[in-house]
């Protein structure tokens, strides 16, 4: 999944899911690694359960059993790829979600301060949580298990200090633009020639 960008812009980092938020699904795929190669080694053929009115074999339900538990392993993975946690010139932008979709996209003039918190687990794995405060403390954003969480926050200072110096010599650009036009008027009104002395204080 990538970031539709807007005219000017570009991303100046993305990150992922930290390893720790694959510890448990990664475990519990083991354990159904484990079950499919114990009824391929014949660990329950020829048992049987009898349950509702039906009778299950043992081996059948050993690979039933195993088979769900690869699917935490899986969403993880699908849900780290379509995930999208990216700072651009412009913006802080995050999308979430496989099914229902959770997307943010706050502009760097909004947010007054990011604060890292970790766990001791956290720290284990090098991952963290991003606390972006927007308007107020009492309007944040929270970005859970991002790896290298510092980073991700120093990229968000250093992009909201650049824009506010881009946005600062637009204006000074556009202030000079203004003067050099109304220079121009004044001479126009003098018929092309400079105006009297003290009547404009650009000269």
């Amino acid at each position: 999944m990538t970031l539709e960008l807007r005219p000017n812009e570009y991303v100046k980092i993305e990150v992922h899911f930290s390893y720790k938020v694959f510890v448990i699904p990664t475990l519990f795929m083991s354990i159904g690694i484990l079950m499919f190669l114990a009824v391929w080694s014949g660990v329950g053929q020829g048992e049987t359960f009898p349950f509702l009115g039906h009778v299950y074999s043992a081996a059948g339900i050993m690979m039933f059993v195993g088979g769900l538990l690869f699917i935490p392993y899986i969403y993880r993975r699908v849900d780290n790829r379509l995930k999208i946690y990216a700072v651009t010139n412009q913006r802080v932008y995050v999308r979430r979600g496989i099914i229902n979709i959770k997307e943010k996209d706050i502009p760097l003039a909004k947010i007054n301060d990011v604060q890292i918190v970790q766990s001791l687990i956290q720290r284990l794995f090098g991952a963290g949580d991003a606390i972006v405060q927007v308007g107020n403390d009492e309007s944040s954003m929270i970005i859970r298990d991002i790896a290298h969480p510092r980073e991700f926050r120093d990229v968000i200072i250093s992009a909201i200090y650049e824009a506010a110096a881009e946005q600062e010599a637009r204006m000074r650009q556009q202030r000079y633009y203004e003067q050099q036009q109304r220079h121009y008027d004044q001479q126009n009104a003098y018929g092309n020639y400079p105006p009297p002395p003290g009547s404009f204080s650009g000269y």
